[in-house]
C-alpha cells in the first residue's frame, strides 16, 4: 500500500493569490477571451433558444477554459500570453476533443447535482482534464485517469481553492442584484462580472496541473509548457 503523500508545499491561499496574480498580470488577454465567449452566451440568453441555448452556454463555458488554460500554462512558465494566440487554440488539431472532453466533465458534474455522486466529489477528481489532455496528447479516458492519478492526496485542498472562489464571486453577485434589480442593466453588469470573475478561476486547472506534476514528477512549467510549442 502507497502511503500518502506529505502536506503539499502549496496551500489552498497561495493557489489563489496565484490565480489572482496571473489574471491581473494578464488581464487585458484574457479578458478578452473571456469576454468573446461570453459575448455569445449574451446573444443565446436574448434569443431565448431553450435547450439548444443550454448547449450554447455548455460549448463556450468548455472553450473558454480551454483557451484560458493554454494562456495560463504559457504565463506559469514564465512568458507572456496575447489574446490572439489563445483564441487561436480553437484552430488547433485537438481542440475538438478538448471540447468533447470538457463537454462530458462539465455535464457529468452539473447532472451530478440531481443524482447520487455529489459534484464535490467529482470536481477535483477531474480538476486537471483539459491540462492533462492538452500537454500529454492523452485521449479522453487517458485524460480523466491522468485527472485522477495527479490529484490523489490533493482533492481536499484543490476543491477548497475552487469553493473559495465560488463563494467570493457568488457573494459579488447577489451584492450586484441587491443593488441593480434584476433589469437589463443588471444582466449587462452581471454579464462583464462573470467575464471578470472568469480571468481568476478558468487558470485554476493549469495551476494545479502544473503544481501537481513539479511536487509528484519533479516536471518544471518551463518543461510543461515547451510541450505545447
Amino acid at each position: 500500500m502507497t502511503a500518502p503523500l506529505p502536506p503539499p508545499a502549496w496551500t489552498v491561499t497561495s493557489v489563489l493569490e496565484t490565480s489572482y496574480v496571473m489574471a491581473r498580470d494578464n488581464f487585458p488577454a484574457f479578458v478578452t477571451v473571456t469576454m468573446v465567449f461570453a459575448a455569445v452566451s449574451l446573444v443565446v440568453d436574448v434569443l431565448s433558444l431553450g435547450l439548444l441555448g443550454g448547449l450554447v452556454h455548455l460549448v463556450c463555458s468548455v472553450a473558454t477554459s480551454i483557451c484560458v488554460t493554454w494562456g495560463a500554462l504559457q504565463a506559469m512558465a514564465g512568458r507572456k500570453p496575447e489574446w490572439e494566440p489563445m483564441l487561436r487554440q480553437v484552430q488547433a488539431p485537438s481542440f475538438w476533443m478538448l471540447l468533447l472532453l470538457g463537454s462530458i466533465q462539465y455535464f457529468v458534474i452539473a447532472l451530478s447535482m440531481i443524482l447520487v455522486i455529489p459534484p464535490f466529489f467529482l470536481l477535483p477528481l477531474w480538476a486537471v482534464t483539459i491540462p492533462a489532455m492538452m500537454v500529454g496528447r492523452t485521449d479522453i479516458g487517458g485524460a480523466f485517469n491522468r485527472s485522477m492519478d495527479l490529484t490523489r492526496h490533493r482533492r481536499l485542498p484543490i476543491l477548497g481553492a475552487f469553493l473559495l472562489w465560488l463563494v467570493i464571486f457568488g457573494a459579488g453577485a447577489v451584492v450586484i442584484v441587491v443593488l441593480l434589480g434584476h433589469g437589463a442593466i443588471a444582466r449587462l453588469v452581471l454579464w462583464v462580472y462573470a467575464a471578470v470573475a472568469a480571468t481568476v478561476v478558468q487558470p485554476l486547472p493549469a495551476i494545479f496541473y502544473v503544481l501537481l506534476r513539479e511536487e509528484k514528477e519533479g516536471v518544471t512549467a518551463g518543461q510543461i509548457a515547451a510541450a505545447l510549442d
